[in-house]
């Protein structure tokens, strides 16, 4: 019966660093999806800052071609 306990608990070991190793590319996968969003995020705020300054010059030009027409 110790036979029987022991390679159990030797499966069950080996179980564990499995599920560690698992665990530990899973944690780097998303710190890498982390990274990959707040780069998306750079991109969309950057885009959405230029877009708007566009928006704003343009309702500038229209405002004035306005005053001289």
């Amino acid at each position: 019966m110790t036979d029987q306990s022991l390679s159990l608990d030797a499966t069950q070991e080996t179980r564990i660093v499995v599920q560690s190793l698992r665990i530990d590319r899973t944690e780097e996968k998303i710190k890498d999806l982390e990274d990959r969003v707040r780069q998306l995020e750079r991109r969309v705020f950057a885009a959405a800052a230029v877009v708007s300054a566009a928006l704003a010059l343009l309702g500038l030009l229209a405002q004035i071609s306005k005053a001289y027409l």
